[in-house]
């Protein structure tokens, strides 16, 4: 683990992200974060001094929570009402987890992955381009990113993410074992 993550994991409480940000991450329009906020009066940001909205990194992980209970088929009301419940426990939004990039063009090894490391122990971001996967980079400081060595489209990216300290690791090490995954799998008789 990389000596920025410790640094980042005690910063999850600080206020950073307007409310156009956390839109275009959760991929929410922004009046349902709000309505969200006034009706459920759960994940309230701070406040700037100009009045903007401003939330942490655990608020928004809290967001990603309820919107995912939603695309689930909960109601919003039941989705604030279980994130309240696992905030009472002390339960963890992404805090404790080991959060992994993968950038790949390709998207074939990296839903794989995705599926093979999404569990309650890690939490993965897909970006099947550069601009997308340096916006979760920024954004969201995974501990770990896993580049398609062979897009040239990823070699600046990956060189940015080296020389801040972040482990790179390119997909063709995980090609291997997902080759033995497919041959696992049963093949389908017609």
């Amino acid at each position: 683990m990389n000596p920025g993550y410790r640094r980042q994991m005690a910063e999850r409480t600080v206020p950073l992200f307007s409310i156009g940000a956390v839109a275009r991450m959760l991929e929410l329009p922004a009046a349902t974060i709000r309505t969200w906020e006034t009706r459920y009066d759960f994940v309230v940001p701070q406040r700037s001094g100009g009045g903007q909205r401003l939330y942490s990194r655990d608020q928004v992980d809290q967001l990603r929570f309820v919107k995912d209970e939603v695309n689930a088929g909960r109601r919003p009301g039941e989705a604030h009402r279980l994130l309240a419940e696992r905030v009472n426990r002390g339960d963890s939004f992404g805090g404790t987890r080991l959060r992994v990039l993968v950038a790949e063009s390709r998207m074939g090894a990296s839903t794989v992955l995705a599926e093979l490391l999404g569990t309650d122990a890690f939490e993965v971001l897909l970006a099947s381009d550069s601009a997308t996967a340096g916006r979760a980079f920024d954004e969201l400081a995974p501990a770990v990113v896993v580049i398609d060595a062979e897009d040239r489209d990823f070699e600046e990216l990956a060189e940015r993410i080296r020389a801040a300290g972040v482990k790179v690791l390119p997909i063709e090490l995980l090609e291997r074992p997902l080759a033995l995954l497919d041959k696992a799998r049963p093949v389908a008789r017609s």
